[in-house]
């Protein structure tokens, strides 16, 4: 019944499943999220960890490697309390509240690559003490967060494998904004009552997603749509 391949997590070359298109000189931007038989993003204590699977997390990892920067919303960063990765992240604040105590900063090595806060000229006109230290602080807009923007900003720093880790709301403004062109979503076999959705389901414009793959693994589901707006 279902029209993509069904493939198995375990299979030897799992980075072959999920590729990235040729550049072809543009950016690709990538959502991956993981959501609850109920649809929650979350789970009772507030955090998507806790609704995920190791198999999840080993894929998680594999699609950050690949990439060449994690596109994230400062409240994912706030709340699940991301270490440093491989690549840089690029977070998407206003108010630029990233305290120097999170796991990014406080884990980071010498060999760590910098992140850098995408936010807005006149936030960066009053950002706090010490934040340009640790981070480095790029306009993407004069009063509010251009998003469009922010994919151009990242395109001529050579990062163009976009990997957006969420949370709803910046999901739903690259949706509503037409920029995302893939999402992986995994589903958990979990129920869990929460009312934090995937996405504002009264922002989302009218978009078709076209399934392409189908991976099942202790339970969970991995599904791969590419995006195309109507």
């Amino acid at each position: 019944m279902w029209p993509a391949p069904i493939i198995e997590l375990s299979e030897p070359d799992l980075a072959a499943a999920y590729p990235w298109p040729p550049s072809q000189n543009r950016s690709w931007v990538r959502a991956n999220m993981v959501m609850s038989l109920d649809g929650s993003v979350t789970g009772p204590d507030g955090l998507s960890k806790s609704i995920s699977s190791p198999a999840d997390r080993a894929l998680l990892g594999l699609l950050r490697r690949d990439a060449d920067v994690i596109l994230v919303g400062a409240s994912t960063i706030r709340a699940e309390n991301y270490g440093p990765a491989a690549v840089p992240f690029a977070i998407v604040s206003i108010s630029l509240d990233l305290p120097a105590g999170l796991a990014m900063f406080t884990q980071a090595t010498a060999d760590a690559p910098r992140s850098m806060i995408l936010t807005s000229q006149a936030a960066i006109d009053r950002a706090p003490d010490g934040l340009s230290e640790r981070v480095d602080l790029i306009a993407c807009g004069s009063e509010v967060v251009d998003l469009h923007q922010i994919v151009k900003v990242l395109a001529n720093l050579g990062l163009a494998r976009i990997h957006c880790e969420g949370g709803p709301t910046l999901l739903t403004g690259l949706l509503q904004a037409k920029l995302l062109n893939e999402l992986l979503l995994t589903i958990s076999p979990v129920l869990v009552g929460s009312t934090q959705h995937l996405a504002d389901r009264q922002l989302i414009p009218p978009i078709t997603a076209k399934p392409e793959q189908l991976i099942t693994e202790s339970g969970s589901i991995f599904l791969r749509y590419l995006l195309t707006a109507d």
